[in-house]
């Protein structure tokens, strides 16, 4: 409930404080991305959120003032364009300061039921704030994950630590008043024996991604989005 009246809370400061662009206007009713039945127009917008303390029991994070919008601007051979951005009203985590105002653009596609993500121009660094790094390598499967259960908890999951790559499912999840019935979850630290940051996906195909995070071996900080309902 706290989350819910979060949410309407920073809408609102951010309606009031952001410069009008294209990027201001209400997402158009079920015309969210999603992973079954991509098309030009759909759109998905996140809020932020910083979280700390990775390898303890603390579960608790803060949303922030930042939203990220994703955009499906474009279809060629390569697949589905998009155009993320970046909207914010003051600060800015860190980790996303470098490059505020830059909008990324890359590549959606479906292929043997596996998401793929590859950056505009053949043989450049993907740039984006909710696709890292190792899943731009392997790609998300896209099947339903039918085993172990797992409970979100916080801005974290029920896994046990591991430096290791850990998937599981999740049953009705409730996130800004909305409940997910089943979504997919992918606990990618395999990097992180390497001290490399961890990535964290809940997603399903009808919904795109849920919830996604990246956190750093050495503080157990880190930062994600948590899409907003339409």
């Amino acid at each position: 409930m706290k989350q819910f009246i979060l949410f309407f809370a920073l809408f609102s400061l951010l309606s009031a404080c952001q410069k009008s662009s294209p990027f201001d206007m209400p997402l158009p009713i079920n015309n969210h991305i999603r992973f079954d039945a991509l098309e030009v127009g759909q759109m998905a917008q996140y809020i932020g959120l910083n979280g700390s303390a990775y390898f303890f029991e603390n579960m608790s994070f803060e949303h922030s003032d930042d939203t990220l919008r994703l955009e499906i601007v474009d279809k060629d051979a390569k697949g589905y364009k998009v155009a993320e951005s970046l909207h914010y009203v003051s600060y800015v985590h860190p980790w996303l300061n470098v490059w505020k105002d830059s909008v990324f653009y890359y590549y959606l596609l479906v292929s043997n039921d596996t998401l793929r993500v590859s950056p505009v121009n053949s043989g450049e660094y993907l740039y984006s704030r909710i696709f890292a790094h190792q899943i731009s390598q392997t790609g998300l499967p896209l099947a339903k994950i039918t085993s172990p259960k797992v409970e979100i908890l916080g801005w974290k999951t029920s896994f046990p630590k591991c430096e290791c790559r850990q998937q599981g499912f999740a049953e009705n999840y409730d996130l800004f008043g909305r409940t997910y019935s089943q979504l997919n979850v992918i606990v990618e630290n395999t990097a992180m024996a390497w001290d490399w940051n961890g990535e964290t996906y809940v997603f399903a195909k009808p919904h795109g991604i849920v919830r996604f995070s990246t956190y750093t071996p050495w503080t157990g900080e880190g930062y994600g989005w948590d899409l907003l309902p339409n």
